[in-house]
């Protein structure tokens, strides 16, 4: 006895009743149109400029047109085509396998925007919702379907045909549910717009706020009332211990069934940290390890993120960390609260403080590092420095888990509305 196909999603607005028709996305979108790649410049486009957009301009569900790069030659102008314009849907077309067939929907016209031969615009028929077509590319089943069809000879690019999109087998309700299901799944991507602009404005004042701390152009005043002291000119290497660390012998199992944290660059994507997926014991750690107290800011030395970010944070609890990874104990004449902060405000200054060591990969030159120049304040004022930034830390950190939690729920939502 053959299963009947699913035709109806697990949650409906009240008032629809009646069965989804089976269907194929060709019958939905009625063009996939590339543009052309052009030569452009590293800045997005400003003004009357044209631009021709970036493969990072979607994200799962999103469009973003500040991702672009702006045009000005005018022989590469005469050769740009087929413009953003407002309710279409742009698709990723060729990308990593991760990333390819993501998709966003245009809200507006970008007439001054244009689409380079890597993405597509999707027209939706008018007996269709753009809004609906948008969500049902974005939902998980969709994008895992569209990721099986790419292909490609390379593991790190992957290509999806016309064909591949178009002839996906899906289920359209009606258009007045599908207008209903897009209204709804519009305000929940509304409130996402909300938080993110939130934690963005967030972080831009806290960047404003750290300047002006760091260069004394904004000062705290003593419990009193009255001026701290003039700071004091210091090295990092004056303020810190530094170690390295290392790695266990993989070949003897006993010392990865423990249970001291032990952190490498996969783990260093916090500013706190305390857990890792690899634990090892304390004869893993003396036989090649090296413990972290509680309390020591790790730093990431080595890895291909370097390009991007210094890596640093502070630990919550002993762990133990790898060769990657320096640990820097603070003299009493620093916090550790007071130091990250520093590190973070200074992150351009440290990233040219980065070398290459092989493909993709960076390395920090600690020797440099060391001899950086530090003005460090009294310690009452280091404590008034540190506790207003990491206050703002928690609120951006608060804001960033709202975010986590409603595209959670909206993702929910995709799997009990959509079949």
């Amino acid at each position: 006895m053959t299963t009947k196909p699913k035709t109806v999603p697990e949650l409906r607005f009240p008032g629809f009743a009646s069965d989804w028709n089976e269907s194929f996305l060709s019958d939905a979108i009625t063009s996939l149109d590339a543009g052309v790649s052009v030569n452009s410049e590293d800045s997005p486009a400003v003004g009357h400029e044209l631009g021709i957009l970036k493969t990072s301009c979607v994200t799962k569900g999103y469009f973003d047109p500040s991702e672009n790069k702006r045009v000005l030659d005018p022989s590469e102008i005469g050769r740009l085509k087929e413009p953003v314009s407002r309710n279409s849907i742009v698709i990723s077309r060729m990308n990593t396998p991760a990333l390819v067939g993501l998709s966003g929907l245009v809200p507006q016209d970008e007439k001054h925007l244009f689409l380079p031969d890597r993405l597509w615009a999707a027209k939706v028929a008018s007996s269709h919702s753009p809004h609906w077509i948008a969500q049902l590319l974005a939902s998980e089943k969709v994008r895992g379907q569209l990721s099986d069809r790419a292909s490609g000879t390379s593991g790190s690019m992957k290509n999806i045909t016309k064909g591949d999109v178009l002839s996906l087998p899906v289920v359209i309700p009606p258009l007045p549910e599908q207008r209903k299901i897009a209204e709804f799944l519009t305000a929940v991507d509304g409130r996402i717009g909300q938080l993110s602009q939130k934690k963005a404005l967030l972080e831009d004042y806290k960047k404003g706020v750290m300047q002006q701390l760091f260069t004394q152009a904004l000062r705290f005043k003593d419990d009193h009332g009255n001026d701290f002291p003039d700071w004091e000119e210091k090295t990092l290497g004056e303020l810190t211990k530094w170690a390295s660390g290392g790695t266990p012998s993989k070949d003897n199992a006993s010392f990865w069934e423990g249970d001291i944290p032990w952190m490498s660059a996969a783990t260093m994507h916090e500013r706190y940290y305390s857990d890792s997926p690899l634990r090892i014991t304390e004869e893993g750690v003396k036989s090649g390890s090296k413990m972290a107290q509680k309390g020591t800011l790790l730093l990431l030395v080595r890895g291909s993120m370097l390009w991007n970010r210094i890596p640093v944070g502070i630990t919550t609890r002993d762990v133990a960390f790898n060769q990657d990874v320096k640990s820097l104990s603070p003299t009493g004449e620093v916090s550790a609260e007071f130091l990250l902060q520093w590190f973070i405000a200074s992150e351009n200054i440290l990233l040219h403080k980065v070398v290459g060591t092989g493909i993709g990969a960076g390395k920090l030159d600690t020797d440099e590092m060391k001899i950086l120049p530090l003005q460090l304040p009294h310690p009452d004022e280091q404590t008034k420095i540190a506790n207003f930034l990491t206050a703002l830390d928690r609120k951006i950190g608060s804001v960033s888990q709202q975010i986590t939690h409603t595209q959670t729920f909206k993702k929910g939502l995709l799997q009990q509305m959509f079949v």
